[in-house]
């Protein structure tokens, strides 16, 4: 347990270390303590998830903390293996990515300091067991974050979006505040082992608390309506924090309630079933708005809102399990949602580390204006294009196993003898398939425009992939896309310890009972892959000392290409988004002379969230309207300020002579 702490100190020394080091010796010195880390954290990390049990350290404050535990068990393991390696990668894509911003070394400096304390806090924050020091490790970690989305606070739109993501990060630890206390006044402990009975009693107080905890974390994940920082945050936030954020931080959320589920046990019947709907909408709402994005990563944030939604399907049906009493059903949704957690780490990583290299070389995230790119970025569109793949769930890609696991868990549902579980299992089965669905129309969307035809703008300079450590952490991930994609039994057996901290005891034999389904999925897969591979072989063995030719097809005598005869993002979706008007209203602006055959027309397109529509900006509105109500109080006159010290004083003595 003290290696978990030695390594996040490295985190955290690494990046004091890059303050006092030039401009150029900042990102690999960060690098080396991010690596001299991992040998501290992953010997402690992975003995602990393959071996089961756990590790506990007592660590001493003065009151009211008093005596705080630190206990790294499986679960907690999983999101600390986690959290180190997507900081070692990101430690890695910083070195040529953050070249950008050379000569600005102030805030070279704060980003390698704030990631570091990013990368401690949400190290010891998954151990923590104390209400006190839970809160403030995850107050750390979205401090920290915060300062890492404003990077670029020179640009209006950064300090708009991180502001956003700093009130709504309060705003979910305002209502874990108000859980935690509740549990420690009624229980007289600030330990998470004193609250189980207050959790577990299935009372109405039960329910409420969940709901509060629930809120608080969701806030963090992104669950729908608290999901409206993250389209907002992700684009602003440079890309390598994006990749953190997005695969990592936000999966603190999800650590979050599933910390809160243990102590709870078997959760009340109507949380399930409230977690498995709102998680069905959160994925299908996501999904929907990432379809008529622009913005490359705030496309991929509404992704991570849908694959927030997936995960969650996954505990739903997991608690499903518990309260009808069948562990077969509740290990396959805990095993999908886990394996989900960690299949989104890998392909939504590779995504934004993809959309990172192509700003960095077109300085635009508009996929309007972007096309043709694998011609010039053959390793990036390759990789860009298995972890699209991979998140719409087709098979052999790791997302469409944890996929599977849900859906398995789904269809084992539909043997209860309970007609609402069969209504749930049905509905969320459906669901599913049409969030993956959506998913393939919006990446078939955003790999075809951005990396297939012919550029639609003219780009500054020829994009290019010199700059290799961008591209070696994305060449790792997708090295495990593939191999949680074609050995699946290997990764459900890694989680096999996490998921049994969730069922009742002496369900190990059902584990077992699955893992030939998971084998016979890796022979079938690995198979299918070496035909095609054996195939592809055997095609270039056979044309190696054929003279290649290219030549186009009949084309009506057009000889010319033109980039303005290609779909743009916008019209590719509009069909789609016209079927969903209601669900996501679009506001259209055309902009053209009055005549007939006008010289210049242009067209712009955006959606709108109806969670901000209808939710926050009326409510912005309620507030500004009731603090406008006493804008008399800051008069900016003195002799008033003056007055009210006079006040607080007279009510001051009043109280203090009342008291005697």
């Amino acid at each position: 347990m003290v290696d978990l702490f030695i390594g996040a100190g490295l985190f955290l020394a690494g990046g004091v270390a890059a303050i006092f080091v030039n401009e150029r010796l900042k990102a690999p010195v960060f690098f080396l303590f991010a690596a001299a880390a991992q040998f501290f954290v992953l010997t402690v990390v992975v003995a602990t998830l393959t071996g089961g049990g756990q590790l506990v350290l007592p660590v001493y404050f003065s009151e009211p903390i008093g005596a705080a535990f630190f206990r790294l068990d499986p679960l907690a393991a999983l999101f600390a293996l986690v959290t180190s390696i997507g900081v070692l990668l990101t430690s890695i894509y910083s070195i040529g990515y953050m070249k950008m911003y050379s000569g600005e070394h102030a805030e070279l400096s704060s980003y390698y300091f704030f990631l570091g304390l990013m990368a401690g806090s949400m190290l010891l924050l998954v151990t923590a067991q104390n209400a006190i020091v839970f809160m403030v490790l995850w107050e750390i970690m979205s401090i920290s974050s915060f300062f890492l989305v404003a990077f670029e606070n020179g640009k209006e739109e950064v300090r708009k979006a991180s502001l956003y993501y700093f009130i709504a990060m309060q705003v979910g630890a305002a209502f874990l505040i108000a859980a935690f206390s509740w549990c420690s006044a009624v229980s007289g402990s600030l330990d998470f082992d004193s609250f189980a009975p207050v959790l577990g009693n299935y009372g109405s107080v039960s329910i409420l608390l969940f709901v509060l905890f629930f809120i608080g974390f969701g806030t963090k994940a992104g669950f729908v309506p608290m999901h409206t920082w993250l389209p907002r945050a992700h684009p602003a936030a440079p890309t390598g924090v994006s990749a953190l954020m997005s695969g990592v931080m936000i999966k603190t959320g999800i650590y979050g309630i599933l910390r809160i589920l243990l102590l709870v046990k078997i959760p009340d019947y109507r949380l399930a079933y409230g977690i498995l709907l709102i998680s069905l909408i959160t994925g299908i709402y996501g999904v929907m708005n990432a379809i008529g994005q622009h913005d490359m990563k705030r496309l991929l944030a509404y992704h991570s809102i849908e694959n927030i939604g997936i995960i969650g399907m996954g505990i739903g049906v997991g608690m499903l399990g518990l309260v009808y009493n069948n562990p077969l059903i509740a290990m396959l949704g805990f095993l999908g949602g886990l394996l989900h957690v960690v299949n989104h780490f890998t392909f939504k990583s590779v995504l934004f580390y993809g959309s990172g290299v192509v700003y960095s070389q077109t300085h635009t995230r508009s996929i309007d204006r972007l096309g043709g790119l694998g011609k010039y970025l053959p390793l990036t569109s390759v990789m860009f294009l298995i972890a699209s793949l991979a998140i719409t769930g087709l098979p052999l890609f790791n997302g469409f196993v944890s996929e599977f696991a849900i859906y398995l868990g789904l269809v084992r549902s539909l043997s209860s003898n309970s007609l609402s579980v069969v209504v749930a299992a049905l509905v969320g089965f459906s669901g599913l398939a049409f969030i993956g669905a959506m998913a393939l129309l919006c990446f078939t969307k955003v790999y075809g425009i951005c990396f297939l035809g012919l550029p639609r703008t003219e780009y500054r300079s020829e994009p290019n992939e010199k700059e290799s450590t961008l591209l070696v952490p994305m060449g790792i991930l997708t090295f495990f896309m593939m191999a949680i994609g074609l050995l699946p039994w290997l990764a459900v057996l890694l989680l096999k310890n996490v998921v049994m901290q969730f069922l009742p005891t002496g369900s190990s034999d059902i584990f077992q009972a699955i893992l030939p389904t998971f084998r016979t999925i890796s022979i079938a897969l690995s198979g299918f892959a070496a035909v095609f591979l054996f195939f592809f072989g055997l095609r270039a063995l056979l044309l190696r000392k054929r003279k290649v030719e290219a030549f186009k097809t009949w084309d009506c005598g057009y000889q010319v290409g033109s980039s303005r005869l290609q779909y743009t993002g916008s019209s590719f979706a509009q069909p789609f988004l016209q079927l969903v008007s209601e669900l996501v209203p679009q506001r259209i602006h055309v902009e053209k002379d009055p005549v007939l055959f006008p010289r210049d027309a242009s067209l712009e397109s955006h959606t709108q969230d109806l969670s901000e529509r209808f939710i926050f900006r009326p409510a912005i509105r309620l507030l500004n309207r009731f603090l406008d109500a006493f804008s008399w109080i800051q008069s900016g006159r003195m002799q008033q300020y003056i007055l009210y010290g006079l006040i607080f004083l007279v009510f001051l003595l009043i109280w203090v002579f009342g008291v005697r």
